[in-house]
């Protein structure tokens, strides 16, 4: 559409905006000084601020001590434990998330020391946007629609805290090629998902040219849309085990079906990797090092978020939508999708009343 700009004397615009994140098992709690939670893992990053009492926690088999304020800031799959110490009561504040921006990923996955202290610059930054997350909880917030978007957009502050205060301490510090090289994987998963067939004929064509593949800013450029998913069910009884967020970012198909999926998925991730000079389990690695997931639950991520968008599009059927994403099949797609969300392409379309 062209607009006349003869009148016009300024104009400000917000870039678009395709970005999906999932909150899971926020909560706060107070245990006793005997208090301990066994060694695991999950696919979430977590934060995990003490506020009373102390607190020992092992991550990756390395000792952190937290005092009031201090809070951890945990990554993908890291293994960790933790027990009270001290012969007082211990209060914390834990919240899993996932978030599907390349860049905010990176971030979460490059620093070293999980351990911020509560006089940090980090932890100045954040701690706003934690409080009002702590408020809300302990409120009993999260039944009311308000309630929902107040906890969005708390969570929202939190990544704009965390982007503003990791890139702080990241400035001067030159991109690594780890980095270079993950961020245009990233690029071809983003491209194959947005223009499954000129992506299909350029790959087929030259699937080993990172230029006509990797090409792409590495960031959604999207409609304006933002895509959420809030959930406080799971982790029962402050269970950290992660084991309820198969359905979301990162889900991939189920053992027993989706064998046709994983397999493009597989031809996918290697045509956007075979001109990179690096092993499949090489790329792999450096992807999973730099995003905290491997490129195949990273391109499952990106096609729920897509499939989810173009659900909420009344105008489209669900055989255009499955069309768009690259399924010839209709039957093919809706059971993908009930393997990502647990429901079918039609039930998730009726709880937005299209």
């Amino acid at each position: 559409m062209r607009v006349a700009r003869e009148h016009q004397v300024t104009e400000y615009m917000l870039p678009d905006m395709d970005s999906t994140f999932k909150l899971f098992a926020a909560h706060l709690r107070t245990v006793t000084s005997e208090w301990s939670y066994p060694r695991h893992s999950h696919p979430l990053f977590e934060v995990n601020l003490l506020l009373a009492g102390s607190q020992e926690m092992i991550v990756g088999g390395k000792r952190y001590v937290q005092q009031p304020g201090d809070f951890l800031l945990l990554r993908p799959e890291e293994v960790h434990e933790s027990r009270a110490l001290g012969t007082e009561p211990m209060t914390y504040y834990c919240l899993h998330f996932n978030v599907d921006e390349p860049v905010l990923r990176e971030l979460l996955c490059r620093g070293e020391e999980p351990l911020h202290a509560a006089d940090g610059p980090l932890a100045g930054v954040i701690r706003p946007s934690l409080d009002k997350l702590i408020a809300l909880t302990s409120d009993g917030a999260g039944a009311k629609l308000a309630d929902k978007m107040r906890a969005m957009s708390a969570v929202f502050e939190l990544f704009a805290g965390l982007s503003e205060g990791l890139a702080e301490r990241e400035t001067g510090a030159p991109g690594s090629r780890m980095n270079r090289i993950a961020a245009e994987i990233a690029a071809g998963l983003e491209r194959s998902v947005e223009e499954p067939e000129a992506w299909t004929a350029a790959a087929g064509g030259n699937a080993g040219s990172s230029s006509g593949i990797g090409s792409g800013s590495g960031s959604g450029s999207g409609g304006g849309s933002v895509s959420v998913s809030v959930s406080g069910s799971g982790f029962d009884g402050g269970s950290k085990s992660g084991g309820g967020s198969g359905a979301g970012l990162g889900a991939v198909g189920d053992r027993n079906g989706g064998a046709l999926d994983e397999d493009r998925s597989r031809e996918t991730v290697a045509a956007v990797t075979a001109g990179l000079g690096y092993s499949a389990s090489s790329c792999n690695r450096i992807f999973r090092s730099v995003y905290g997931m491997s490129p195949r639950q990273y391109l499952s991520a990106l096609k729920l978020k897509k499939a989810k968008l173009l659900l909420m599009e009344p105008e489209l059927s669900v055989e255009a939508v499955s069309m768009r994403l690259g399924y010839k099949d209709i039957a093919h797609f809706s059971r993908q999708f009930k393997r990502w969300t647990g429901e079918s392409p039609g039930k998730f379309r009726a709880r937005f009343h299209i």
